[in-house]
């Protein structure tokens, strides 16, 4: 479990440096997902099946990372002009 949780990491990162160099959030999230199979069809062992739900579960987790760090940085902005 530690191997996906790294590699959620990893499609985190990529996906936010993609977001500093102008890619519309929307579109970078949706990269997420194949970054996340192919991250696990190189890194990880086991079947086909199991490394693409694998993939699915690390590309959504990093989607989910960045979705939620996204909405608390615009949250605690909107609390600083508010204040």
């Amino acid at each position: 479990m530690l191997d996906i949780g790294i590699l959620v990491v990893l499609v985190y990162s990529i996906v936010e440096t993609l977001e500093k160099f102008g890619i519309n959030r929307k579109y970078a999230h949706l990269l997420a997902i194949p970054l996340g199979i192919v991250c696990s069809l190189f890194a990880l062992h086991g079947s086909m099946k199991e490394l693409i739900i694998k993939g699915l579960l690390i590309g959504f987790g990093s989607v989910g990372a960045c979705d939620a760090s996204c909405n608390i940085v615009d949250w605690v902005n909107s609390k600083k002009t508010n204040s």
